[in-house]
């Protein structure tokens, strides 16, 4: 078996534990959009330091980053809401890439993508690594396959993170501060 085979065989197992672990202590019946708020209140100050960790538990067991941040614009109101997800979104992208990086590897270092509206961006990704991720990550954001994808093709650490707070705050201010709003006019 070669190298590429045992690193995925272990990133799966990895993530399969984390899941596994997560359904077997009750955690991941709490990830709700109310599950979370009630969290993040009841934690008082510590609450931010809460909902990153959860943020990031999150992204590992596939719940897509926008659940987070609208939660964090209701929990936390339009501005703080905003600097909470861009935050925690930031830390998250950034956990499953070492960890995906460090176990995964990268696999995916020449990837060929047929879909017609990621061919462009993902083709650029060797020669314009932030500009091409930026234009993903406007449209895909702290989604856990787009995470896991770029930390296993060759990109740098240093250009997916800037890629990445480039890339995602915008929506995500747009987001919280709709659902900031949203929850202030009930």
């Amino acid at each position: 078996m070669n190298n590429t085979w045992v690193r995925m065989t272990l990133l799966a197992a990895f993530l399969g534990g984390v899941y596994a672990i997560g359904r077997m202590t009750g955690f991941t019946e709490g990830l709700t959009v109310d599950g979370i708020r009630e969290w993040m209140r009841a934690a008082g100050v510590g609450g931010f330091a809460v909902f990153v960790a959860i943020f990031s538990v999150g992204q590992l067991l596939y719940i897509p980053g926008f659940v987070f941040v609208m939660v964090a614009g209701l929990a936390y109101g339009p501005f703080w809401g905003s600097l909470a997800s861009v935050i925690a979104a930031t830390v998250s992208v950034a956990v499953s890439f070492v960890i995906v990086r460090t176990i995964g590897g990268q696999p995916l270092k020449d990837l060929d993508v047929t879909r017609p509206f990621l061919q462009k961006p993902f083709a650029h990704l060797k020669d314009r690594p932030i500009r091409s991720m930026i234009v993903i990550r406007l449209f895909l954001w702290a989604i856990p396959p787009v995470n896991y994808t770029l930390a296993m093709s060759g990109v740098t650490f240093r250009d997916y993170m800037i890629a990445a707070i480039v890339g995602m705050t915008p929506p995500f201010v747009v987001l919280s501060v709709a659902a900031g709003l949203g929850f202030n006019l009930l």
